[in-house]
């Protein structure tokens, strides 16, 4: 497959790159700007709502699927400019499923958040579950979804929305507290954080992610077009810190009690992932830290 993946400078889009090159496909990305990540590969700059441009790669690279990872990927920050997240994630993925339905691209991964389900405070949060946004991003995150759907319908495309947990691992940019608390082990700086210790996320290591948006382009006529993908556990910040403690012994780590600000959601029940797209993530969340550490240690410098 020739596959653009649109926000290949970010976390998710440049792993993404790298995994499906390694299984033999041309690879191209598309972001505002290129970085020292992405400079190995074959990437075009613009912005996601420029119609035009984007119509010239696809057809100046013959693109005949489509990783959609680009727009603003952080809850928080689409507070901060809630404008430009509605510009940039809802009138760019219409771009981009516009594009493809007059390219005749029928293969699209969108890449959505479980942020869709807002506070659930479920055990269990299953692809069924009531959607409930509480933030700007997460209402794009669920419109990307529906015009995903209308399209599939509508035009016989096979958009497939991916709601992911929250993705950790080399490269992330944007705030994640597995993140702030590696990186200062790592380079062996004492950490006193005032709160978050109770906060409980789900974590889903970056790598698993690029196996998910594999397992999605390679598979058609599902019974469903929108999967959870996760690990099925939800994790504290307080036992992140732990496990990080493990590693790096001589590193102070206290959290306060308190968490972070995002949204409570019950762990994801990924079975129609794996029986749909033959998905099951490989890293737990030790395995994760451990592989991410390895990566810090040998980029940063102490």
């Amino acid at each position: 497959m020739n596959v653009l993946v649109t926000g290949s400078a970010g976390l998710v889009g440049s792993t993404v790159m790298a995994f499906l090159q390694n299984e033999g496909h041309t690879v191209v990305g598309f972001d505002q700007k290129k970085t020292t990540i992405t400079e190995k590969f074959n990437v075009e700059t613009g912005d996601l709502c420029d119609f035009p441009r984007l119509a010239s790669i696809i057809d100046k690279y013959g693109i005949n699927a489509i990783v959609h990872s680009g727009g603003i990927s952080h809850p928080h920050a689409g507070e901060v400019s809630p404008y430009q997240t509605v510009r940039t994630n809802i009138l760019g993925t219409s771009t981009i499923f516009e594009i493809a339905r007059l390219f005749h691209i029928k293969n699209i991964v969108y890449l959505s958040s479980g942020a869709v389900y807002g506070n659930n405070f479920s055990d269990k949060t299953t692809v069924k579950s009531e959607v409930n946004p509480e933030n700007t991003y997460a209402v794009t995150k669920l419109t990307g979804e529906q015009l995903g759907e209308v399209y599939n319908k509508k035009y016989g495309m096979n958009i497939i929305s991916l709601r992911l947990a929250f993705v950790y691992g080399p490269n992330r940019l944007m705030p994640d507290p597995i993140k702030s608390l590696l990186e200062r082990a790592v380079s062996g700086t004492d950490i006193h954080d005032e709160t978050g210790a109770d906060q409980q996320l789900e974590f889903i290591y970056v790598r698993d992610v690029a196996l998910a948006v594999y397992k999605a382009l390679s598979t058609e006529n599902n019974s469903s077009s929108i999967f959870n993908i996760g690990t099925g556990v939800n994790t504290t910040i307080r036992e992140v810190g732990r496990m990080i403690q493990e590693l790096y012994p001589d590193v102070k780590i206290e959290v306060g009690e308190g968490d972070l600000g995002y949204d409570f959601i019950g762990a994801f029940d990924c079975h129609e992932a794996e029986k749909e797209l033959g998905f099951r993530a490989l890293y737990d969340i030790e395995k994760g830290i451990k592989d991410y550490a390895l990566f810090l240690e040998k980029n940063i410098t102490k």
